[in-house]
């Protein structure tokens, strides 16, 4: 169980503006179906090369979500995830702008999931 806390850090390598108007895109998607109890989550998303492209550190309280907002840019990446410093999943994941390109991860009960692409329905 995490203590109660609010806080919550990142560090990205941002890809360089775009001057067109671009789509926001959802990369990475992060929910609680917790009912009683608070989670700790860090995420780290790596290229192909294994450069980390994005770290990121949440807490989430029962029924939270979080998103993250064109924080990568379009390709494939190996996404981590760990729950309360011990559970973890690793998955291969397409980031884009289409919903089934988004990293999904959630927690509840203290089961940690990570699977690829939003429901569209």
């Amino acid at each position: 169980m995490a203590p109660n806390r609010t806080t919550r850090a990142r560090t990205a390598g941002r890809h360089a503006p775009d001057s067109r108007a671009a789509a926001r895109t959802e990369d990475l998607h992060l929910r609680s179906y917790a009912h009683e109890w608070a989670y700790d989550i860090t995420v780290e998303v790596c290229t192909p090369d294994g450069d980390v492209a994005f770290a990121a550190e949440y807490y989430l309280r029962p029924g939270d979500a979080e998103s993250e907002i064109d924080a990568l840019p379009p390709g494939e990446y190996e996404i981590r995830a760990t729950l309360d410093n011990d559970r973890r999943e690793t998955a291969t994941c397409r980031i884009g702008p289409e919903p089934d390109r988004t990293a999904v991860i959630e927690v509840g009960n203290g089961v940690l999931s990570l699977t690829e692409g939003l429901p569209t329905r």
